[in-house]
């Protein structure tokens, strides 16, 4: 029997061979689709359009509150990761130069959910000693998934139509707010970034905490989970086999776009070894999960602390599993 699947998923370098058909999983007919962020989430948590979907996160977090509501869960396939150091940004002239100088100033994020400022938060207030009940939030963009966020916190919604990375970089550039917390690059030339040497710095993240951020996670319907629970482990096979095959890209450095390929590929080994986008609950990713699910609970996005055990649909999967 082979079954029908859509996957809505970038195709990065380490999934486009699922894309091409290079890899295709074991008794499992794929049809890919792709929409950018955040358009994919939201197909996915308000329609359930695709049978399974990279979601976001901080996203997914939301959703664990009302399982009949968001009938999908996780496999510990992470499609995406990013360090979000280099992606907070301050006004030149807004007086910001270290993090502690963030207390008391207007901060624009795309909304409290997106799993880069639930990370960019979290490591300010745990690496910085920022007490970020003191910043003043302004989220450009409306939430996929409604959270409760704690009294606590000085949020304001703009009521705005439109693209939120678009009025926020405007903001900044009219002095109306004193930074702009990321997901993408600015282009914004009156915007500097809060640690000079970001790359340095999320290195020594790295080294101090083995965390490399998690963003995104595979989602599968549960009604595909509850029908055809052998799925999961040729699809999580599928995911591996096509990343070994993109991360072949650094053994080519040469076919690689960038003018000092050899060097950045020999960096990256050395700091983040040979495989950092691992997949499955390894000691290190059920950390950095673990991490993120409790950024998220102390923040409002998720209604508790939960554990892997809670997230993961590993009941038919064999790889390893530290927690």
């Amino acid at each position: 029997m082979t079954l029908d699947l859509s996957l809505a998923c970038h195709d990065y370098a380490w999934t486009q061979p699922l894309w091409d058909g290079r890899v295709e999983p074991e008794g499992v007919r794929l049809s890919t689709v792709n929409y950018p962020n955040p358009v994919r989430f939201s197909r996915m948590v308000r329609n359930r359009e695709f049978d399974a979907c990279e979601l976001s996160m901080g996203t997914y977090l939301a959703t664990r509150r009302n399982g009949d509501r968001f009938p999908f869960t996780a496999i510990p396939v992470f499609p995406f990761r990013k360090f979000r150091h280099a992606y907070m940004y301050t006004r030149r002239g807004s007086g910001i130069a270290d993090a502690a100088d963030l207390a008391g100033k207007r901060v624009g994020i795309v909304n409290w959910q997106t799993t880069t400022g639930i990370w960019q938060r979290g490591t300010l207030s745990d690496r910085y000693n920022l007490d970020i009940t003191d910043v003043e939030w302004v989220a450009g963009g409306s939430e996929i998934v409604d959270v409760d966020v704690p009294d606590a916190y000085d949020l304001t919604y703009l009521d705005h139509q439109g693209s939120t990375i678009g009025l926020l970089e405007d903001l900044i550039e009219r002095g109306e707010i004193d930074a702009i917390f990321h997901p993408v690059d600015s282009g914004v030339a009156n915007a500097e970034r809060l640690f000079d040497d970001a790359k340095a710095v999320e290195q020594t993240y790295y080294r101090e905490t083995g965390i490399f951020p998690i963003m995104h996670a595979i989602v599968l319907r549960d009604e595909i989970l509850d029908e055809h629970p052998w799925v999961v482990q040729p699809l999580y096979d599928a995911f591996e086999r096509a990343k070994e095959i993109g991360l072949t890209a650094l053994d080519r450095p040469r076919e690689l776009p960038l003018v000092w390929a050899d060097v950045y590929a020999d960096e990256q080994r050395e700091v983040l070894g040979d495989d950092p986008w691992e997949y499955g609950l390894t000691e290190d990713n059920v950390a950095t999960v673990e991490t993120l699910a409790e950024y998220a609970h102390d923040q409002g996005v998720a209604a508790e602390r939960y554990g892997v055990d809670e997230l993961f649909a590993t009941e038919y999967l064999d790889t390893d599993y530290y927690a």
